[in-house]
């Protein structure tokens, strides 16, 4: 018995010397949030517990937020770095990042050169130029121009995709150095970048654990999305495209998770307490028969099907909400590019009581009311339109 103490003493003191590097990744609408706290609340391992609670958050979307609330000279001292280290990153990796480093450069050429004409901008292969001179040696002429104006002519999401990861890499290295925990939530769509950043924190001595939600069916995580659109959830936003982009590209290359990982396991969302053995015994040492492998623990979590997902989100809307979202997907099935056929099936099925014709009269009646348009999405013109061509009405959209 007492060995047995003396050895969990030992456990929990080595697992309070090793930093924690937590990933959650899946495609949107899949639950990534829910499935961060449903973690912390049945996985037994305090590392992950206090990473959860306290530790430092790489999570793309809050890092645009820390950013953008910056001054603006410090938000564009940040794009200017931004650049720089995009050019590194593509040398080192011109397969994962020479792109990276292009949208960079071009945000520099074209838009940032239109918006400080006085500053003369101009771009080559290697440097952002102020009137000829580098401009990481000139960032004190920031102070001439309007800086304010500049970044409010800005695309609060597109424009800053970059410069959010020089942040997200600015913030990390920090996190190591100082040698706290990390989490961080996204797509995971790109592997290979996720795995090679695993490889850094892996190296630095982090235990890294990684949770994929991801689907059997799409459809699951399209139901969340238009449940989220129908009734003005995140402002209404629609992110079906990248959903089924994403999770086409996660289906395609997962298995670059599980091959990276010591320990690779499947278990379906409410039996995440089941990796709470593996989870706890992860460490920084190698195991030798497997080789150096920059992932302790993969686990791939399959959230509710379907079926389950549609009896769960329509059990929560009014009859006219309701017959709006089977409208939405429907309109997914027929009018979104990529959708697998099994997705495409199911989506059709779960709408069968309305025709196409039918689908989209159901969206010109719930625009009249004006309860259907938000702040980022819902019934808007535009979306009206391409629902008309996606069902093959003969209506036209109402004008208000």
């Amino acid at each position: 018995m007492m060995k047995l103490i003396l050895e969990n003493w030992k456990r929990y003191l080595l697992n309070e010397q090793e930093p924690l590097a937590l990933a959650v990744l899946g495609a949107p609408a899949g639950g990534k949030s829910y499935t961060m706290d449903k973690i912390s609340s049945v996985v037994s391992d305090p590392r992950i517990t206090k990473t959860i609670a306290s530790g430092v958050v790489l999570t793309v979307d809050k890092l645009r937020e820390e950013f953008q609330s910056k001054s603006p000279i410090d938000q564009l001292t940040g794009f200017i770095h931004a650049f720089y280290f995009m050019k590194e990153k593509g040398k080192e990796d011109p397969e994962n990042y020479a792109k990276w480093f292009t949208d960079i450069a071009k945000l520099w050429s074209e838009k940032f050169a239109k918006l400080m004409p006085e500053l003369k901008v101009s771009v080559t292969n290697e440097d952002v130029l102020f009137g000829g001179a580098p401009a990481i040696k000139s960032v004190e002429k920031l102070k001439n121009i309007d800086a304010a104006k500049v970044i409010q002519s800005l695309d609060t999401y597109n424009d800053y995709k970059r410069v959010v990861r020089y942040f997200q890499s600015f913030k990390q290295e920090d996190a190591i150095v100082k040698k706290l925990n990390v989490s961080y939530d996204e797509a995971g769509d790109e592997p290979q970048k996720i795995v090679n950043n695993l490889k850094i924190l892996h190296k630095k001595g982090y235990v890294t654990d990684v949770f994929l939600i991801h689907a059997k069916n799409v459809a699951s995580n399209l139901i969340q999305n238009y449940y989220r659109v129908a009734t003005g959830g995140d402002g209404g936003r629609d992110s079906s495209g990248a959903i089924v982009q994403a999770y086409n590209d996660i289906e395609k290359n997962k298995k670059m998770y599980s091959s990276n990982s010591e320990v690779s396991l499947t278990v379906p969302s409410e039996r995440i307490a089941d990796t709470s053995k593996a989870v706890n015994a992860a460490n920084i040492q190698d195991d030798p028969k497997l080789g150096d492998k920059p992932i302790d623990v993969f686990v791939q979590v399959e959230p509710m099907n379907p079926a389950k997902a549609f009896a769960t989100f329509s059990s929560k809307l009014d009859k006219e909400q309701l017959q709006v979202f089977k409208a939405y997907l429907r309109y997914a099935a027929i009018g979104l590019n990529g959708v697998p056929d099994l997705a495409k099936q199911t989506l059709l099925s779960l709408s069968k009581d309305l025709s196409n014709q039918q689908a989209f009269a159901v969206f010109v009646a719930a625009a009249k009311t004006g309860k259907y348009k938000f702040a980022n999405g819902g019934l808007s013109e535009e979306f009206l339109k391409k629902a008309q061509v996606a069902l093959g009405s003969g209506a036209a959209p109402q004008k208000k």
